[in-house]
């Protein structure tokens, strides 16, 4: 009879998933546990702290599909609840495995460390279900196999984090390998065939008697897996598509038809205009959260939209029970044989107005973000903190690279996020070979909360280029109120010798950029465009000085507050 130890049963199943490092902090109840992740030839990627690794296996997941990381029960696991939150608002695969104390201590309610000290094991279990789409605790060796699978399954499934806790005495206990003969489910189950076909016939109907529909691409299409057949069903109707701030660099906008980056008020005015006035906006993937959409001030009636979810179709207000990833690809096939499509349109207007802006006196964002656009090339990751970086990104022009892999927690928004997803993303992208160049793009105020990611950046060889933002030490929430109050101004720190700190036998390079002929010129310069090593690019802003999106923005974000 085939055995196996209950814990190399679940990395055996983590290495199905195609995760090949499992990030982590090492806490006495998981040693064991740890040892088992390295006997089966999964890499072990350490990290400072347990919220570094929730953020690093996010961005992990991002990249490879899925993640994993491992903690210590209590304090180790309530440390990465907040990079559990972004997974799970935010579509994010990711298994968090937890060492838990012993059956014998649990069932004896023994004063162990990192509890409460009354007794009770459940707490910590119970707070993160509000975080996960599956839990378990693994308290029996017969049933912890198919736990494993169950849990595993769900993640799968629903495309969210789970939770599985590994007692001290349970991960070394002997089980059957039966249940491994059987492959976790990674594919969702097809769609009603006559259903499918009836509403993508309605579709294919609408976009045929609309006069210019539109493609609006969104996040929830990049979490889904769809982009390919979004591509696709771009290339073959030649109508103009946007992209949501949470899609961008999600999807190519080299595809000959690309008209900018939409997000209500936030926006362009010709590309709200645009949008705003469809008779037909094939909405795939949407995700109508607050700094998705200019604070709600998107426009777009349930009228005129056929919204793709990852499990409904909704068709001008009626919703089908349709997994879009079936939907989109039906509707590709039936296009691809149809003698009649829709009016080819025509992009008539800048879909990047900010790239005609002279060179200003001084640095400013709107001047970097549209500079930053022609410094991006094909193989380039790119990741950006939530905030003002997340809003400035979306005004690089992408149009002329293609294979750009970029994007920030745009509905989560927890600062500090993008330095240790970076990290995550990095090492990813390093093992797929996938990876030209790793760019982080953050604000001072946020690294300041994970700066401890910058030892791992190091030390794994990733050779990461980091612009860094300093507003004269002031957070990005100063724009929403308080400019000048002291509860928006952040300590002083010496950016150019972060390196030396975290990793002082690593070759790197640091830059203080305050002028843009500064900036243009390195920008230019060949060696720093190589990344052959850990690069700090510094740059000195105005602390008044925002992008033209958050200052749009701002106003909507005031008036949303009053209500």
């Amino acid at each position: 009879m085939a055995e196996i130890k209950i814990g190399s049963y679940l990395v055996e199943r983590i290495k199905e998933l195609g995760i090949e490092t499992i990030f982590g902090v090492p806490g006495d109840y998981e040693l064991v546990l740890l040892d088992m992740v390295q006997e089966a030839g999964t890499k072990w990627a350490g990290n400072p702290n347990e919220l570094i690794a929730s953020y690093a296996a996010d961005g992990y997941a991002r990249v490879n599909g899925y993640g994993a990381f491992v903690t210590t029960f209590g304090p180790g696991e309530l440390s990465a609840y907040c990079g559990m939150g972004g997974q799970y608002a935010e579509y994010v695969p990711v298994v968090h495995i937890v060492g838990y104390p012993s059956t014998k201590a649990m069932k004896e309610r023994a004063i162990m460390h990192h509890s409460l000290g009354n007794g009770n094991f459940k707490m910590y279990h119970e707070m993160v279900q509000a975080l996960t789409v599956a839990s378990t605790v693994l308290d029996d060796p017969s049933t912890a196999p198919s736990e494993i699978d169950r849990v595993l399954n769900a993640m799968v499934y629903f495309n969210r984090p789970v939770y599985i806790g590994v007692p001290v005495d349970i991960g070394p206990k002997i089980v059957h390998t039966r249940n491994l003969e059987t492959k976790l489910q990674k594919a969702i189950p097809p769609n009603p065939p006559e259903l499918e076909k009836s509403v993508t016939d309605k579709i294919i109907d609408l976009l045929l008697s609309r006069k210019d529909p539109i493609i609006l691409v969104d996040g929830g299409a990049v979490r889904n897996g769809v982009i390919q057949e979004c591509s696709e069903l771009i290339k073959l109707l030649q109508i103009p598509y946007f992209v949501t701030p949470m899609c961008k660099g999600g999807i190519s906008e080299a595809l000959g038809s690309f008209g900018g980056v939409y997000a209500g008020v936030s926006s362009t005015d010709d590309v709200r205009s645009y949008v705003e006035k469809s008779d037909l906006v094939l909405f795939i993937g949407s995700y109508k959260s607050d700094f998705n959409t200019g604070e709600f001030t998107a426009k777009i009636s349930p009228s005129v939209t056929v919204d793709f979810q990852r499990f409904t179709v909704n068709l001008l207000g009626a919703e089908y029970k349709l997994n879009m990833k079936y939907v989109l690809h039906r509707l590709n096939s039936t296009l691809k044989s149809s003698k009649k499509l829709p009016v080819k349109s025509k992009v008539e207007w800048d879909p990047y107005p900010l790239d005609q802006l002279k060179a200003p006196e001084k640095l400013t964002q709107d001047f970097l973000w549209a500079t930053l656009g022609r410094y991006f090339r094909s193989g380039d990751y790119i990741i950006a903190e939530t905030g003002t970086s997340a809003y400035g990104i979306v005004a690089s022009n992408l149009m002329n690279v293609d294979n750009v892999h970029m994007y920030s927690q745009t509905v989560y928004g927890s600062i500090g996020f993008a330095t240790g997803a970076a990290l995550g993303s990095f090492v990813a992208g390093k093992e797929k070979n996938t990876m030209k160049r790793g760019i982080l793009v953050t604000g001072e105020g946020s690294l300041q909360l994970t700066v401890q990611a910058f030892s791992d950046l190091l030390r794994h060889g990733l050779n990461t280029t980091m612009f860094l933002l300093n507003n004269e030490g002031y957070t990005s929430e100063r724009l929403i109120h308080g400019s000048e109050a002291t509860y928006n101004k952040i300590p002083t720190w010496d950016y150019s010798k972060i390196c030396e700190l975290f990793g002082p036998s690593f070759q790197k390079k640091y830059y203080r950029i305050e002028k843009p002929e500064q900036l243009l010129k390195l920008l230019k310069d060949t060696e720093f465009n190589a990344a052959h090593c850990t690069q700090v690019v510094e740059l000195i802003l105005d602390k008044h000085d925002a992008p033209m999106s958050v200052k749009r923005s701002a106003k909507a974000v005031e008036e949303f507050n009053k209500e």
